[in-house]
């Protein structure tokens, strides 16, 4: 399950994030499910908001998805995977706070906690 991305509103080629609407990625894309949970707040008992509930067609659409990706992804230089991975990693580091907010949301923990976990 992934925050939703979302267009940018600057200009940019990179989307940002939204943090109250989630979906599963799988191959490139958001994907919804039927099925949806929703989470409570430990602290305030509010609900969250709706989660997918995957199913094993989604878990094995992703593993498909991921087996037809691998042989381009092993060839390519290692150079390449770095910097892809390390994009990646800066991705979750501008999101920091964020990340921090839902984890302390979900659980429950103090925000000072969450944050330690990036």
């Amino acid at each position: 399950m992934a925050p939703s991305a979302i267009a940018a509103s600057n200009g940019t080629k990179s989307p940002s994030l939204s943090f109250k609407s989630f979906k599963n990625s799988i191959n490139g894309e958001l994907v919804d499910t039927d099925i949806h949970r929703t989470g409570i707040n430990p602290a305030t008992r509010e609900n969250l908001a709706n989660v997918p509930v995957s199913t094993e067609q989604d878990l094995d659409r992703a593993v498909e998805a991921a087996k037809a990706a691998f042989p381009a992804w092993s060839n390519k230089p290692y150079e390449e995977r770095k910097a892809a991975l390390l994009r990646y990693a800066d991705a979750i580091e501008a999101h920091a706070e964020q990340f921090a907010d839902l984890l302390t949301s979900e659980q429950g923990k103090p925000v000072r906690i969450s944050k330690k976990q990036y």
